[in-house]
């Protein structure tokens, strides 16, 4: 069995209310013989530097974490030379787990000038799940997806009830925009990052992949996406674009350094 952890950068807020120009949605897959490994070495991370091995780590928690910065962290450590080694230590830690990482990328601006009543979560959510089918199907496995239900800047908003209509659509028949996922098993379990360690890897995967493209940057102007989720990102034949990484609507590709 195959899981996927599901984490959100960005927003669904419209730009003119002071929203995030991009959505990004991210999945990372772990097969289930391999959760307890991954979850044991994180918590001996989590204790080496807090004493808590159940203290939650994000990215904006561990970016944050820096005593150079003035911004709050529940990770904020006093040592400079502490924080490159909790640095080094999480950069080995997500390159060696076994993961693979599919992320859908949302031009909120575009999507909604061709498509102006409709949430982006939603489109995201469907392309990420044909990705993982199509995971399943190479693997000849089953799937189970689980996603933190809330989405938002400060206020979080519930977004479980409408995702779980399109999963379980996705999973018994056939739709204008997607085929049927047969692979995918169970409807969509919903847990908060702070209770699943799955999730809060996600994000840790998640957060790179969105400052790229939200600051428009090229992949080696961002170390933590260079070094960290660019390597984890599914290829095919060595390119992840289309494929591990869906980037739409694809008009505004041209326009930024990423795909230059």
């Amino acid at each position: 069995m195959y899981l996927l952890y599901i984490d959100e950068s960005g927003d669904t807020i419209p730009l003119s209310q002071g929203g995030k120009k991009y959505l990004v949605l991210t999945g990372c897959v772990i097969h289930e013989k391999d959760i307890h490994q991954i979850e044991s070495s994180l918590r001996q991370i989590k204790s080496k530097y807090y004493q808590n091995p159940e203290i939650e780590f994000k990215s904006n928690f561990l970016r944050y974490a820096n005593p150079d910065l003035n911004a709050s962290s529940i990770l904020k450590l006093n040592s400079r030379e502490k924080y490159n080694e909790l640095e080094a230590d999480m950069t080995k830690y997500l390159n060696k787990i076994p993961t693979t990482v599919y992320s859908i990328v949302i031009d909120k601006k575009s999507y909604w000038e061709q498509y102006p009543s409709q949430n982006p979560y939603d489109i995201a959510y469907v392309f990420l799940l044909e990705r993982f089918q199509k995971y399943l199907e190479e693997k000849d496995g089953l799937g189970i997806c689980i996603i933190d239900p809330r989405e938002g800047q400060v206020e979080k908003t519930f977004i479980g009830l409408d995702l779980d209509k399109i999963h379980n659509k996705m999973r018994w028949e056939d739709g204008s925009v997607w085929k049927k996922c047969l692979n995918i098993v169970e409807r969509l379990l919903f847990s908060t990052s702070d209770k699943t360690v799955g999730i809060q890897i996600a994000d840790l995967y998640c957060y790179p992949i969105y400052h790229v493209f939200e600051y428009d940057k090229t992949k080696e102007e961002y170390w933590r996406f260079n070094e960290i989720s660019y390597q984890k990102l599914y290829k095919k034949n060595g390119k992840i674009d289309g494929v591990g990484l869906k980037y739409f609507p694809d008009k505004t590709k041209k326009d930024l350094r990423f795909f230059s």
